[in-house]
């Protein structure tokens, strides 16, 4: 949908590059080139700290024709992008040591491709090639691509996005495709989950768009241009170059801006239709007809977005006992109380119930995704706490259910075991807590109250079945870090290919559950008797349990039996660290004039495993 002149004045009077992409994205509205760049301009008046993101652009058909979109999307999504082409078709050359592309040093690498240029077959209709010979030219197609990739990511350390163009025709038998034995659809589909499968196994930070997804998502004539095709090699409409950029930058986003963690909900009108204070559990609108069903739906999308590892908590202006009689007994109540990590169901100002969350759940603001349909609560927010991104429930329900999709800091790169069980993790901290309160009241000491946890740490060292999580660490967690270096799964994967280079994380379990993988340290060698303690971060999640230091520790222990005499490190204080500004001096580091610590490994150990309430597990525990 074209946008009128009064739509785009609107749009300047914006104050947040995201809050104008979600109002793009809900209206399904995409500018002209010319009020692209417009709002381009205007967004870098508003913010003049766009994060700076190199692309890099390997392509076998034309790509330069997406810059203006793809720096339009980027602002929208908070960044500033330096694009560099590679040669038009050059692929493998791309990769060679001293190429323009390896030069340039990209934080992410799009890789633009077409079927016709990684197997001749595909020249020809798919529907003409027969089943017999279908699986050797898949695995030669496959073998194709999967070298292309291993050359770059040899020489590249930023994320690899691949894409590979779909057909702009239709299936070439048609309407009967879907049912034909050699279907199009149905092998092409097998072939694109293979080649995922693989980028999985064998690679780090390597991933797979799918184009198809987006032509469902807004139809193959909005997607391709013939005109531009046949003419200039240029696949994409304007309405598919900026779902294409979107898709490319939103990516970018998620790897290299602060993580969303928490997605805060209002109730009324929000996750159901009407108030539950006036219109009573049987008469707010959520159930099979509509509008109650784009409510559901919501929710639904609510419920998968939980699962992609995002914590949902409640934050409602309401009776605690009304809300909760719906989330117990209204049967198309999809959200239950055990999927709210945390709940703020009173009549205080929001902004304070936010702070109350983040201080209960231990996070920081940024990380918050405030959603509300309300005018004055979403203003109220803006204006208190600038730094959580504030999302306004349209005021159509029809329109509510995809009201996050273009929220970039909701897409992720990877899954872990970590993210699906995080709510559980955060209910495990409340009996915690409940524990620590009783035994409090009771006379007993923290002392008392660690040991009754009966802890366990398991410590590992350099282990590459856990990339995913131990990169998700450094890009996530910013209190307990002294250095806040941020790595992806490729730089930690050559981090521990290099024998002078120990990656040790933690994970710790206790009589309420599994707190998974909770904690990192890299420490940098040089063959020689010193180290450098490169990273040291942990979960907030276990903050207070006396971990960090029992970690530490059995790094020191091992260290001292590899040989290693002193352990030097520092401190990078940021506006979110100060937690752990004193840890060095408190543990034992001799701090110097220029803030750095020394640590001598000579002697003994600074304590015994007898001195933590934490029994230590694991082969660097023998």
């Amino acid at each position: 949908m074209k946008i009128s002149d009064a739509q785009f004045d609107k749009l300047l009077d914006v104050q947040s590059a995201q809050e104008i992409k979600i109002f793009l994205a809900q209206r399904k509205m995409v500018p002209s080139l010319p009020q692209a760049n417009t709002l381009r301009q205007h967004i870098g008046d508003l913010q003049n700290n766009l994060k700076k993101i190199r692309l890099g652009v390997v392509h076998t058909y034309t790509s330069e024709l997406l810059d203006p979109w793809l720096l339009f999307s980027a602002a929208l999504n908070e960044l500033d992008l330096d694009i560099y082409h590679a040669p038009y078709g050059v692929t493998l050359q791309a990769a060679e040591a001293n190429s323009g592309l390896v030069n340039h040093s990209p934080d992410v690498t799009l890789l633009l491709l077409t079927k016709e240029d990684l197997h001749p077959a595909f020249q020809r209709p798919p529907a003409g090639i027969k089943l017999a010979d279908r699986q050797e030219i898949d695995n030669q197609f496959q073998h194709t691509v999967h070298g292309l990739v291993a050359a770059l990511r040899d020489k590249l350390t930023g994320q690899l996005i691949v894409t590979i163009l779909p057909s702009p025709a239709s299936p070439g038998l048609g309407m009967y495709d879907d049912m034909a034995e050699s279907s199009e659809t149905l092998w092409w589909s097998q072939t694109k989950a293979c080649l995922a499968k693989r980028f999985r196994t064998d690679f780090r930070g390597v991933g797979l768009l799918d184009f198809d997804q987006l032509v469902m998502q807004i139809g193959r004539d909005s997607f391709f241009d013939s005109r531009l095709w046949y003419s200039s090699t240029f696949p994409f409409t304007s309405e598919g170059a900026l779902a294409v950029s979107n898709a490319v930058t939103s990516t970018a986003a998620s790897l290299h801006l602060t993580k969303a963690k928490v997605i805060a909900l209002d109730a009324d009108n929000t996750l159901w239709g009407g108030v539950i204070g006036e219109d009573g559990i049987n008469g707010i609108a959520l159930g099979k007809e509509y509008p109650g069903r784009a409510f559901v739906d919501f929710q639904k999308r609510l419920l998968s977005l939980q699962q992609r590892g995002f914590l949902l908590v409640l934050c409602s202006k309401n009776n605690p006992d009304d809300l909760n009689e719906v989330l117990v007994d209204h049967p198309h109540q999809v959200l239950k109380n055990e999927h709210f990590a945390a709940q703020r169901v009173n009549w205080l100002p929001k902004p304070d119930n936010l702070i109350s969350l983040a201080e209960e759940l231990n996070l920081g603001l940024d990380s918050f995704i405030f959603v509300d349909d309300s005018d004055h609560e979403c203003s109220a927010v803006r204006h208190s706490l600038k730094e959580v991104l504030v999302v306004q429930v349209p005021s159509r329900p029809a329109e509510i259910p995809g009201c996050l999709d273009a929220v970039a800091r909701l897409e992720i790169t990877a899954l872990t075991t970590e993210d699906l069980e995080k709510t559980a993790m955060y209910s495990q901290e409340r009996q915690r807590k409940s524990q620590l309160e009783a035994l409090t009241e009771a006379g007993s000491s923290i002392d008392d109250y660690l040991l009754s946890l009966n802890m366990k740490m398991t410590v590992g060292l350099n282990d590459l079945s856990h990339l995913s999580r131990l990169s998700q660490l450094t890009q996530k967690t910013n209190q307990f870090n002294l250095t806040t270096r941020r790595y992806s799964e490729q730089d930690l994967a050559e981090k521990i290919g290099d024998e002078n280079t120990f990656v040790y994380h933690f994970s710790l379990e206790d009589n309420f559950g599994d707190s998974g993988i909770v904690g990192l340290a890299i420490i940098e060698g040089d063959s020689g008797k010193r180290a450098q303690l490169d990273t040291f971060l942990m979960s907030c999640r276990v903050i207070g349990r006396q971990a960090e230091q029992a970690f530490l520790h059995t790094i020191l222990k091992d260290l001292q039996e590899k040989g290693v005499e002193a352990l030097s490190a520092e401190y990078i204080p940021t506006r979110k660290n100060v937690l752990v500004q004193s840890f060095l001096p408190d543990n034992g580091f001799n701090i110097t004039v220029d803030g750095s610590g020394d640590l001598s490994l000579a002697g003994s150990p600074i304590h015994t495993d007898n001195d933590f309430p934490i029994t230590i597990e694991g082969p660097l525990s023998q």
